[in-house]
C-alpha cells in the first residue's frame, strides 16, 4: 500500500479537530491579521473624525439579537468614536425588538467614557448628559412611513423620548424639526425597515448625508446606492472588524474575523489536500489496471 493509499484512509476526524482550533484559538488569543480598510468603511470613519465638537448626530439603531454579531461591533464602534469626538448623538429604533440592545451600549460606552476605561483611556472629557449630550427617542411603529415622516416633521413623530420627556425640554433637540437638520446621519440597519428604505424615503429626496451598516447578506441590495445616495457602506463583520481597525479599538468583530480567516483556510487546505489524494489514488489505480 502506497503513501496515498494510506492517506485515502485518513480519518476525517483530524478535519472535525481542525477546524473546531480554528475557531477556538482566534477566539481565546488575541492577535490581527493584516488587512487593509477599504474606501466604503473609512469614508465614514474620516467624516466623524472631520466633525467639530457639537455637531448634532442622528443614529439609526435597527437589528435585532440574530444580526448582533455582524453590526453591534459597529454601533460601539461608531457611538464610542462619536463620543471621543464630542458629537451630539441622538438615537431612535424602528425595531422592536431594539431597544434593550441600545440602554445596553448606552450605559456601556458612556459607563467607560464616564470612568475613562477602554477606548477612553487617557482621556479628561466630562462626562455626556443625558438631553444635553445624547438622547434616545425610543422605538416608533410604522416603519417606511415613519422614515417618511421623519423626513417632514420630526417632532410630529417624536413627541416626547423613551421617558415620556416632551423633546422640546431637551437642549439638544433646540433646531432639530426634521432630519435635513442633522448634519450627519449613521444607521446600524440589519434588513426591513432598513437602508434601502432610508434612501427611498429620504435621502434622496432631502439630500442627507448619510452612511450605513448592513450585514454581509443586505450589502447587495444598497451596494447600488454607494457613493452617491450613501456616502459609506460598511458591510457585516468584515465591514465592522474594520471600522474597529480605523478606530483601534479591535474588538468582537476583529476576531470573528479571525475565525472566518482561518476556518476558510482550513476548509481550503482540506479541500486541496482531499483533491490531492483522489487523483493521486487514481493515477495509480490506473496503473495497476483496477
Amino acid at each position: 500500500m502506497t503513501v496515498w493509499e494510506k492517506l485515502e484512509k485518513f480519518d476525517r476526524r483530524w478535519i472535525f479537530l481542525a477546524m473546531a482550533l480554528a475557531i477556538a484559538v482566534p477566539l481565546t488569543i488575541d492577535f490581527e491579521l493584516p488587512f487593509r480598510a477599504t474606501p466604503k468603511v473609512r469614508a465614514l470613519y474620516d467624516e466623524i473624525e472631520s466633525l467639530e465638537p457639537g455637531t448634532k448626530v442622528l443614529f439609526s439603531f435597527d437589528y435585532d439579537p440574530a444580526s448582533e454579531p455582524e453590526l453591534k461591533p459597529f454601533a460601539y464602534a461608531a457611538f464610542r468614536h462619536l463620543v471621543k469626538k464630542r458629537a451630539r448623538i441622538v438615537f431612535i429604533t424602528l425595531w422592536d425588538k431594539a431597544p434593550p440592545l441600545i440602554a445596553a451600549m448606552i450605559e456601556t460606552v458612556l459607563e467607560e467614557q464616564e470612568h475613562h476605561r477602554g477606548f477612553f483611556e487617557g482621556t479628561d472629557d466630562p462626562p455626556y448628559r443625558y438631553g444635553v449630550d445624547y438622547a434616545y427617542l425610543g422605538f416608533k411603529e410604522g416603519k417606511e412611513i415613519v422614515i417618511a415622516g421623519l423626513g417632514q416633521n420630526l417632532r410630529q413623530i417624536y413627541p416626547s423620548d423613551s421617558r415620556g420627556t416632551p423633546i422640546s425640554q431637551l437642549p439638544i433637540m433646540e433646531g432639530l424639526d426634521r432630519l435635513s437638520d442633522f448634519p450627519l446621519i449613521v444607521a446600524a440597519a440589519a434588513g426591513f425597515p432598513g437602508a434601502k428604505e432610508w434612501v427611498q424615503q429620504v435621502v434622496t429626496r432631502y439630500g442627507l448625508r448619510y452612511a450605513a451598516a448592513t450585514t454581509a447578506v443586505s450589502v447587495t441590495d444598497v451596494a447600488p446606492y454607494y457613493p452617491r445616495q450613501m456616502f459609506a457602506l460598511i458591510g457585516g463583520m468584515r465591514g465592522s472588524a474594520e471600522y474597529e481597525s480605523l478606530v483601534g479599538a479591535p474588538g468582537t468583530a476583529t476576531r470573528g474575523l479571525n475565525v472566518l480567516t482561518v476556518g476558510h483556510v482550513v476548509v481550503v487546505a482540506a479541500i486541496v489536500f482531499g483533491n490531492v489524494i483522489f487523483f493521486k489514488t487514481r493515477k495509480n489505480k490506473k496503473g495497476l489496471g483496477r
